[in-house]
């Protein structure tokens, strides 16, 4: 059976007007062309929609039944093509985005809100990960896009730096320092510093040793901490001071007081990944709401 779009939108015009005239006036068409399509129409159902006679045109049982349904299937199907052109043009949708810990201390909370008031119909699907196990996901297409803050050597994907965010000082509660607003980088050229292992984040590494040897230091570190909690609570033990993110200052607890850095100061570079060649349309809608990258 193929009942095609175009003959039951001609059925429709006809049932409504029960007319053939007005409605192949309706549609555009000859009246000898109405009558074939609706002809084609009866064939593919096998059974009289319209009788047909010197006083007009009446609709059969099925023609009836046939009827009361048609303009809620056309409804639908005119829905169904609009909502697919919306998907094509990434308003529809599924986005799964991934993200580390410190983006959703960040930025990422107002760019979510933002996501949902312009892609209602888009439905979010979210994991937090490290950076290194995000990026993988993103190469295996487990994840449409993800924002990491280290970009390493994983094949099929591509990156864009979209924000910075500022560095600041973890200090035991009776350190001398605590007393000031900010504290200059000079100040904590006697130091010992607790640091993550280079290889955790080797580009953020980088930018701290560089930081401090500008400011005329090489730091002294003394322990390395595979977490932020693991270096916050170090500190809280009195073994060293460490470099935590200004979004994360929440991490600091008793024993240990957050301070900001004096410009010039280290600064934690966030990007998007996302597959090379990737297909999901969302994604481009998400990048028009990136903070700019500084």
């Amino acid at each position: 059976m193929n009942l095609e779009l175009r003959l039951l939108k001609s059925f429709q015009a006809v049932a409504d007007h029960l007319n053939f005239r007005r409605a192949a006036e309706e549609l555009h068409l000859t009246q000898p062309a109405l009558s074939r399509q609706i002809q084609q129409l009866e064939e593919a159902i096998g059974k009289p929609l319209l009788d047909r006679d010197r006083r007009g045109v009446t609709l059969t049982h099925a023609g009836r039944f046939l009827y009361e349904r048609v303009a809620g299937l056309l409804h639908d199907v005119a829905t169904l093509a609009k909502e697919t052109r919306e998907a094509a043009n990434g308003g529809r949708g599924t986005l799964a985005l991934g993200y580390t810990e410190s983006a959703m201390a960040s930025f990422l909370p107002s760019l979510l809100r933002n996501l949902r008031r312009r892609l209602p119909n888009v439905s979010l699907q979210l994991r937090q990960e490290h950076s290194e196990q995000l990026a993988r996901e993103v190469s295996l297409r487990r994840l449409d896009a993800a924002i990491i803050s280290l970009v390493g050597q994983v094949p099929g994907i591509i990156s864009a730096p979209i924000a910075t965010e500022a560095l600041g000082i973890v200090l035991p509660d009776h350190h001398p320092l605590t007393v000031k607003k900010e504290i200059p980088l000079p100040a904590l050229a006697k130091e010992h510093f607790i640091l993550f292992p280079y290889q955790v984040n080797p580009g953020l590494f980088s930018r701290i040793m560089s930081s401090c040897q500008n400011a005329g230091f090489v730091p002294n570190v003394i322990e390395e901490a595979q977490s932020r909690i693991l270096a916050v609570n170090m500190v809280a033990a009195g073994l060293g001071v460490t470099f935590l993110s200004e979004n994360l200052a929440y991490y600091c607890g008793q024993g240990t007081v957050f301070k900001p850095l004096k410009k010039p100061k280290p600064l934690m570079q966030y990007y998007l990944v996302e597959p090379a060649n990737g297909e999901n349309p969302c994604v481009a809608e998400l990048k028009k709401l990136l903070p700019s990258p500084a």
